[in-house]
């Protein structure tokens, strides 16, 4: 869908009948547009990341600069701090890790811990991020970044966009020999868990639109406890987001958990 049609559209826009099979929403990511202009703002994201500059910066909008990306890059720290504690080694999760931005964070802000992390991401996004970083090992198939246990498993921004999120959740978790931190979540309070559209043509330069669930608070939780991870520490993004035609406004949460004792010697 062209940049113009944007115009009369909303960027957010609830979606009544639900996220359907077959839904070509349900696939926008992978349009070329996507890491075309992640590319293109990474010079940025780089420069700040790599400086004495606060990082109150978000990944995909490095020239916006607000405290809830402060928040944001902070939370990030404090639990991989809280995983590298009495380590000189720390594996790494990255699902939905876009080019490695949380990878080229985690290296500047633990410069005395060897990383190993792997990223999962759509083909154009993982080809483009391997030239980037390096020194991350970028996988685009769920059963290869799956097939092994980490320290610390992260998503960020990216679960809400899997269709079979409940299934893809508990896959996390089992992978999770620690920590798993998933971070800005779209998160609601009374309303039941709800798809919405979204249209970032001119938030971040995407060409394109993509589903999305907004999470029940109450639902997530749950449905993570049962996978077997325990909640440790709930945090605030500041992303407050309203949805046209929508039930109720979602707040940006993230959620640092602790794998138990059967998920982490499975």
């Amino acid at each position: 869908m062209a940049a113009a049609m944007a115009v009369n559209l909303a960027e957010y826009e609830f979606v009544p009948e639900g996220w359907r099979p077959g839904d070509p929403r349900g696939t926008g990511w992978d349009h070329p547009s996507v890491a075309r202009a992640m590319r293109a703002n990474w010079p940025q994201w780089a420069a700040v990341v790599n400086s004495t500059r606060p990082l109150g910066i978000f990944p995909m909008a490095p020239h916006v600069r607000h405290e809830g990306g402060h928040n944001l890059s902070m939370t990030f720290a404090y639990v991989m701090a809280r995983a590298a504690h009495g380590k000189t080694r720390l594996s790494v999760l990255d699902w939905g890790g876009a080019l490695g931005h949380y990878a080229l964070m985690a290296k500047a802000l633990l410069p005395e811990i060897a990383l190993d992390i792997t990223i999962k991401e759509r083909p154009e996004a993982a080809a483009t991020g391997s030239t980037l970083v390096p020194f991350a090992t970028f996988v685009t198939d769920d059963a290869d970044c799956f097939s092994r246990s980490y320290d610390v498993v992260l998503a960020s921004s990216s679960l809400q966009y899997a269709a079979d999120w409940r299934n893809i959740a508990g896959r996390l978790v089992k992978s999770a020999m620690e920590w798993m931190f998933i971070a800005r979540l779209p998160i609601v309070r009374r309303s039941a868990t709800f798809v919405v559209v979204q249209r970032p043509y001119l938030s971040v330069g995407y060409q394109t639109e993509y589903l999305s669930w907004v999470f029940n608070r109450d639902e997530f939780l749950a449905q993570i406890a049962a996978s077997g991870a325990v909640l440790e520490r709930e945090f605030i993004s500041g992303e407050n987001v309203q949805y046209a035609g929508g039930p109720e406004i979602s707040e940006g949460t993230g959620f640092l958990f602790r794998a138990s004792t059967s998920s982490a010697k499975r």
